[in-house]
């Protein structure tokens, strides 16, 4: 069998599809509007969707009209003849090669198209305009997820700007042009003086202004080295010997949700050990030679506590802190395809889920003159937590840490313990020696949900297990009184877990890329 052709879709093709079914190849709201847009009059034949990803299969309804989307094995095969394929995705190439190696399944040949959306537009011709350009000495950098889901402050954050500050402070920028990509390059006024650093907006992909445009895409298409902390998808179109990173943002205990393999969709990705280096070529889908073994960037910050920030937060005085740091349950109101299942109670708080209890805890943390801090997830909604009236139980504001130009592990080294559940800030955490504790009461419920990537879970916690109240309050007991029972089984986990705990994970990463300043 031949094999079949790409083609990008163009208007001479509409009197060749006009009279044919038309299956889409990835479901895509946003794509499918702009392709109907575009090319209206194939919006009337659209008679299915060819999706891989099981989240996505079922019915949609698009435009009024039911559409079923089924893998390729469910589709089975079409009359082609009487039927075009037009693949709506990012990643059109990968989807190409998905097809090419599956379409004995569906009975394929000839040609697919691809529909190539305004961005995808635009950086193509921008990628003809450099494509006889040497790549120039610029280093790219962005943080945070996709620009639907953006929230202030995680644009500039995480393990990106950590890498980003230890370049400053060694003099990269005196041989790179260090340019990051963020929602609002005004907010960052304070840079405008600092030689060699830029920011650009991640919406000029698609501005109506050249200028922009021309100034996204002249970094974009020459920079030697892309930086991100999550979202990459606007590098997919990267040309080779552009090294493209994906720092991401933690080693912990949750697995992924949507399994994509991303070997061809980075060079990189960063971990904190041998152990994470395995687990994350299974769940990313990626070689051994992919995965660097260096510490998270954001770690080094651990060490380095800024104190004289730490008074402009407002938190309660006392003579210990524990930190409770849970992972995200209910996303806030603009993001609710990200919520999970959450606590049920009049808190929103696992363990702590009646007013009764938050009462009887304050009580106990301030006759032990400790002080509890919840940092809640920047995706969770803050309004789903109640803390009444607590003196010694205080919400730490994702807006006043984004105000005061704070990360979280620059000021995680202050606590004298931590209480997460699920979270990889947990792991980082273990760095600093110091006591954890687990609340697990929706353990069974969120490993059936979300899943884990130990098989046994418990055996992979370094610190207390939290069930109940009792459970948390004898743990707050035992960190007020400097007790620390299970500091055993952390620092046999901590050799497993970490390779590394020098403060030098920013060091490491440069020196494996060979990036020198």
């Amino acid at each position: 069998m031949d094999k079949m052709k790409l083609k990008r879709l163009e208007k001479q093709d509409l009197a060749r599809l006009k009279d044919k079914k038309i299956y889409c190849y990835e479901k895509s709201e946003v794509y499918l509007s702009e392709l109907f847009a575009e090319f209206p009059g194939l919006a009337g034949n659209l008679a299915g969707i060819i999706d891989e990803n099981r989240r996505n299969q079922g019915e949609f309804l698009f435009a009024g009209k039911a559409v079923p989307v089924k893998s390729l094995g469910q589709t089975g095969r079409v009359d082609w003849p009487r039927a075009a394929l037009i693949i709506t995705s990012d990643y059109y190439r990968e989807a190409y090669e998905q097809i090419e190696a599956n379409r004995h399944i569906l009975g394929f040949s000839g040609t697919a198209y691809y529909f190539a959306n305004k961005e995808t537009s635009v950086e193509e011709s921008y990628r003809e305009k450099y494509k006889n350009h040497s790549l120039e000495n610029i280093i790219l950098f962005r943080s945070g997820p996709h620009a639907s889901s953006y929230i202030k402050g995680m644009d500039f954050s995480d393990n990106a700007r950590a890498l980003f500050e230890y370049m400053l402070q060694e003099g990269f920028n005196k041989k790179y042009e260090l340019v990051w990509l963020v929602k609002n390059p005004g907010e960052f006024a304070r840079y405008k003086d600092t030689e060699n650093v830029t920011f650009l907006s991640f919406s000029w992909s698609v501005s109506g202004s050249k200028a922009e445009q021309d100034r996204y895409y002249r970094a974009l298409c020459l920079a030697k080295y892309i930086f991100f902390t999550d979202a990459y998808g606007f590098a997919r179109n990267c040309r080779p010997g552009q090294t493209r990173v994906q720092l991401w943002h933690g080693c912990g205990f949750k697995t992924r949700v949507n399994f994509v393999r991303c070997e061809k969709r980075y060079e990189y990705t960063t971990v904190i050990s041998d152990l994470y280096s395995r687990i994350h070529q299974d769940i990313y889908g990626l070689r051994e030679d992919q995965v660097l073994v260096t510490g998270y960037a954001k770690q080094d910050w651990l060490f380095h506590p800024v104190w004289d920030k730490w008074g402009c937060l407002g938190m309660p005085k006392a003579s210990k802190y524990i930190f409770w740091l849970p992972t995200f349950r209910t996303a806030n109101a603009s993001l609710p395809e990200l919520s999970e299942h959450g606590p049920k109670g009049q808190t929103g708080l696992p363990v702590v889920d009646t007013y009764g209890k938050l009462g009887e805890l304050d009580r106990r943390l301030r006759e032990l003159d400790t002080a509890l801090v919840l940092k809640l997830h920047p995706f969770q909604d803050p309004g789903s937590i109640c803390l009444a009236k607590a003196a010694n139980i205080a919400l730490l504001d994702n807006g006043a840490l984004e105000a005061n130009d704070i990360q979280i592990n620059q000021i995680l080294g202050i606590a004298d313990a931590l209480v997460s559940d699920y979270s990889s800030a947990a792991v980082d955490y273990m760095l600093l020696d110091k006591p954890v504790g687990f609340t697990l009461d929706d353990m069974g419920e969120y490993g059936g949900s979300r899943g884990f990537v130990f098989e046994d879970i418990r055996e992979w916690l370094p610190g207390a297990e939290i069930f109940c109240f009792d459970d948390l309050c004898a743990f707050v007991e035992e960190v007020a009184n400097g007790e620390d029972p299970t500091a055993g089984k952390r620092r046999e986990l901590l050799g497993k877990m970490h390779k590394y705990r020098d403060g030098q994970n920013c060091k490491r990463i440069v020196g494996v890329l060979g990036i020198d300043a």
